[in-house]
C-alpha cells in the first residue's frame, strides 16, 4: 500500500504539472523545477525508484501466490493495468531521464514537449499515465470503498480521477501548440532528431530495449514458476474438500477459500482485491477447525477491526490444509466475473406442486431428535430428486411442505406431463421411505396437490442460492386444494386442468369443486390416495391410448 501511494502521488504530481499548460508554459516549468528537485535528488530518486522496485517485486508475488484467473473483470483490468505501465514508463524514462544522465539533453518540459511534438509522438505522451492512474485508481477503490469517509468522498474522489486526466491532456496539447508556434524551440527540437545525434539515440534505445527485455524476462519467469508450483501441486494429487452450503469442491492444497469459490464459479463476495482489507469474503468454519493455519498479521488485523469471532476466517487470506466447510457471511448477487444466467420472471401458464407432511409430530414420537432429522433430510432430498429429475424447479422447501413450479421456461403441456410424473416419482420415494422406516415404525404420510393456470414468476437471488416465486390464480387455488386434500386425508389432489393441459382424461376418483374468491368459475380436482403416475414416454402416445394408460395405472 505504501509503495503504491507513493507512485500514484508521483503520476499524480506529474498530471497536475501536464495541467498546469492550459495556464501557460511558463507555469508547467516551475511546476517541473520543484518536481526536479525533489524526484532528481538522492533521497527523492531512492524512494522513487525504490517504491516502483518494490511494488512490482509485491506484484510478481501476487502473480505466483494466486492459483486461479478467475476474477472479477475490475480486477483483471487493475492487473493488467499494473504491468502495462512499466512498458510505457521505460520508453519515457530512456528519453527524458536516461537522455539527460548519458547525454546531457535537457528534460525541461520545453525540450521534451518540443521533441516530442517534433517527432509526432504527442500521441502516446498523451496515454502515458493512463495506465498507472487507472490502475491506482482502482486499487485505491479497492482497498477503501468500505470506508465510511471514502464513500462520503466518492463523488469528489471519482471528479478528480476523472478531471485530473483530462486536464493534464489538455495542457500538455497547450504547451505543445505554444511550442509549434515558436520555431527556435522547434529547430532544436529537429537538431536532436537530427543524424548527426543518431549515436546518442541509438544508445539510449539498446538500453530501452534492454530494460524491456529484462522486464519481460522477468515477468516470464513468474509464470514459468507458478506454473511449475502448480504442476507439483496437481501431481502430489493431496486435494482437499471444501463444502459451502448446498456444493462441495475439490481443490490442491494451497488454495485458498475464495480462489476455490472463483475456481468453480460460486457467488463469493470480495471487494479488495484479496488483500485482507475489506473482510467482504470472511466466512464461518463450521467444520475442520483443525486444519486452520493461524491468521496472519494482515489478516489478523481485518479480522479485529470488525470484531470477528473466533470461527471466522478471510476466504482470500486463509488456505486451509484439510477438508473444512465453511459459510459465507456476506451474500452477494452472483459471480461478477461470469455473465449472469438468464433470470425467469413475467406471466405464464405453469404448473405448481405442493407436497405437504402430514404426520411430523406422529413421526416425532418415540425417537429421538437426529432420528427425525435424518427421515426428514431423506425425505426432502428425495423429494427434490425427483422433482428436478421431471423438470420441476424447487420455490421453497419449509419442515412441513414444499413448493415446485414446472414450465417456468413457458409451455402449458409439457409443464403438466412433467408435474404428474414427478408425482408419480414422490410416491415412489415415499414408498421406499416407509420401507426403511420398517413395518413396526409410523408411515411417512404425504399430500401432493397439483395444478396449472396462470401465474407471475419471478427468479429471487441467483447462483445456487436462488429461488423462484409465484403468485396468481394458479397458487391460489392450488393452495385452497391443499386445505381440502388435508382436511379429508387424501395422497393426491390433482385439478382437472393438469389433466386437460396433459391431454388426458382425469381418472375414476373423488371430484370436489372449490370456489375461490374473486373467480366465477370454481376449479375442479380429483382426489385419491394413488398417484397418477404416468408412462415416462407418453407423450409419443395418441390421446386414446393416454386415456387407456392412466385408466390403467390409477385401477392399478
Amino acid at each position: 500500500m505504501v509503495s503504491g501511494l507513493i507512485l500514484f502521488f508521483y503520476i499524480g504530481v506529474h498530471l497536475l504539472n501536464h495541467a498546469l499548460g492550459l495556464i501557460s508554459l511558463n507555469a508547467a516549468e516551475a511546476g517541473m523545477n520543484i518536481a526536479i528537485e525533489v524526484w532528481y535528488s538522492v533521497p527523492g530518486t531512492i524512494l522513487l525508484y525504490g517504491a516502483a522496485g518494490l511494488h512490482f517485486l509485491m506484484a510478481l508475488w501476487a502473480v505466483y501466490e494466486r492459483r486461479t484467473f478467475f476474477l472479477p473483470p475490475a480486477e483483471l483490468i487493475r492487473i493488467a493495468l499494473g504491468f502495462t505501465l512499466p512498458i510505457v514508463l521505460i520508453g519515457h524514462a530512456a528519453s527524458t531521464r536516461l537522455a539527460y544522465e548519458l547525454i546531457g539533453f535537457p528534460s525541461d518540459y520545453t525540450h521534451v514537449v518540443a521533441v516530442l511534438w517534433a517527432a509526432g509522438s504527442q500521441g502516446w505522451q498523451l496515454g502515458l499515465m493512463a495506465p498507472g492512474w487507472l490502475h491506482g485508481c482502482l486499487g485505491l477503490h479497492f482497498a477503501f470503498s468500505r470506508r465510511p469517509t471514502f464513500r462520503q468522498l466518492r463523488l469528489v474522489l471519482f471528479a478528480i480521477a476523472l478531471l485530473l486526466p483530462v486536464l493534464a491532456g489538455l495542457g500538455f496539447i497547450a504547451m505543445g501548440k505554444e511550442i509549434a508556434a515558436n520555431q527556435e524551440l522547434m529547430a532544436e527540437a529537429m537538431r536532436f532528431l537530427s543524424p548527426e545525434n543518431a549515436a546518442e539515440r541509438l544508445k539510449i534505445a539498446q538500453w530501452k530495449d534492454g530494460l524491456l527485455n529484462g522486464y519481460f524476462a522477468i515477468i516470464g519467469a513468474a509464470f514459468v514458476a507458478r506454473e511449475i508450483r502448480n504442476l507439483f501441486e496437481r501431481r502430489r494429487n493431496r486435494l482437499i474438500a471444501i463444502t459451502y452450503p448446498g456444493r462441495t469442491v475439490r481443490v490442491p492444497v494451497g488454495w485458498s477459500v475464495l480462489e476455490a469459490s472463483r475456481g468453480f464459479h460460486l457467488p463469493h463476495a470480495s471487494m479488495c482485491g484479496g488483500r485482507a482489507r475489506c473482510s467482504t469474503c470472511r466466512v464461518r468454519v463450521t467444520a475442520g477447525d483443525g486444519d486452520c493455519p493461524e491468521p496472519a498479521a494482515d489478516e489478523q488485523a481485518t479480522l479485529e477491526r470488525i470484531g470477528a469471532e473466533s470461527d471466522v476466517r478471510l476466504a482470500c487470506q486463509w488456505r486451509p490444509q484439510g477438508n473444512v466447510s465453511v459459510v459465507p457471511l456476506v451474500r452477494t448477487a452472483r459471480p461478477i466475473y461470469r455473465p449472469a444466467a438468464p433470470r425467469h420472471s413475467g406471466e405464464r401458464d405453469i404448473a405448481v406442486l405442493y407436497c405437504d407432511f402430514r404426520n411430523r409430530s406422529d413421526l416425532a414420537v418415540n425417537r429421538l431428535p437426529q432420528d427425525l432429522l435424518y427421515i426428514l433430510t431423506l425425505y426432502v432430498e428425495g423429494i427434490g430428486n425427483a422433482i428436478r429429475a421431471h423438470g420441476g424447479s424447487l420455490s421453497y422447501v419449509e419442515t412441513d411442505s414444499l413448493c415446485a413450479l414446472f414450465g417456468v421456461d413457458g409451455g402449458s403441456v409439457r409443464a403438466s406431463q412433467r408435474a404428474l410424473q414427478a408425482a408419480g416419482a414422490i410416491g415412489g420415494v415415499i414408498a421406499d421411505l416407509n420401507n426403511r422406516l420398517g413395518p413396526q415404525g409410523e408411515n411417512l404420510k404425504v399430500t401432493v396437490s397439483i395444478h396449472a393456470g396462470r401465474g407471475a414468476i419471478s427468479e429471487i437471488g441467483s447462483g445456487d442460492g436462488g429461488v423462484i416465486l409465484a403468485v396468481g390464480e394458479v397458487i391460489d387455488a392450488a393452495n385452497e386444494m391443499r386445505k381440502v386434500a388435508a382436511a379429508r386425508d387424501r395422497g393426491f389432489a390433482v385439478s382437472v386442468r393438469v389433466y386437460g393441459d396433459a391431454g388426458l382424461e382425469p381418472a375414476d376418483a373423488e371430484k370436489v369443486m372449490l370456489r375461490l374468491p374473486g373467480f366465477d368459475e370454481p376449479v375442479a380436482a380429483m382426489l385419491s390416495d394413488s398417484a397418477p403416475v404416468p408412462s415416462p414416454h407418453w407423450t409419443a402416445h395418441g390421446a386414446q391410448s393416454r386415456r387407456t394408460t392412466l385408466r390403467r395405472l390409477w385401477s392399478g
